[in-house]
């Protein structure tokens, strides 16, 4: 039986994935947490053969989560299988993921049967990073247009968005028009290939920026 770490602070999800694995048969969830911190702590005291987690935890540990937590986990765990189990859909973020080393992305907006279906195909030797249809429609996405970093002054507007100043604020501290300052937030996020402000400052935040 292969043994299964959850990871998320909205409980209903857990279940959710839980009844999956358990009617699937072969799987057994042998811990659940709702930190960063929480899954540390759980898979030192309990270990397992995966563990699939969301990407950002509300109440993440203190040296944040996204990233960082992802980081941690495959250093300190090299023998645990990591899929993230994610609602964001950005894709250069879920590049970054795969960069790092995650075993597989599945998106939230997929049906959540597709976990299981990355988890079957990497215990048949699937090469990870196994990603769902989600995200592979995504970073495909991003692929079939030419990478285009931000400008400088891109970069200033989303690091001062992500701080929460206004666009208002914005335009003066920059001595911009407004509509200039919106104009260079709204091409940084077609870059980025973001299509909410929530997205841009979690992104920002994640990337170092703000």
């Amino acid at each position: 039986m292969l043994r299964i770490g959850l990871a998320d602070d909205h409980p209903v999800i857990m279940d959710a994935l839980e009844s999956v694995f358990v009617e699937a048969g072969g799987f057994g969830v042998v811990f659940k947490a709702r930190t960063g911190a929480q899954l540390i702590e759980a898979l030192r005291a309990h270990p397992c053969d995966a563990v699939v987690t969301d990407y950002s935890m509300t109440q993440g540990m203190s040296g944040g989560d996204g990233l960082a937590l992802i980081a941690q986990l495959l250093r300190q765990f090299p023998t645990v299988r990591v899929i993230v189990f994610t609602m964001l859909a950005n894709p250069a973020l879920c590049e970054q993921l795969a960069a790092l080393g995650v075993h597989g992305i599945v998106s939230k907006s997929d049906d959540r049967a597709e976990v299981l279906a990355a988890m079957r195909a990497l215990s048949a030797g699937g090469e990870p990073p196994i990603l769902s249809p989600g995200v592979r429609a995504s970073i495909g996405a991003r692929r079939s247009r030419a990478p285009q970093p931000l400008s400088q002054r891109e970069t200033d507007v989303v690091r001062l968005f992500a701080q929460g100043h206004s666009l208002d604020e914005i335009a003066t501290s920059l001595n911009r028009a407004k509509t200039t300052v919106a104009t260079h937030k709204q091409n940084a996020m077609q870059k980025l290939g973001l299509t909410s402000n929530a997205d841009l400052v979690r992104y920002a935040y994640e990337l170092g920026i703000a």
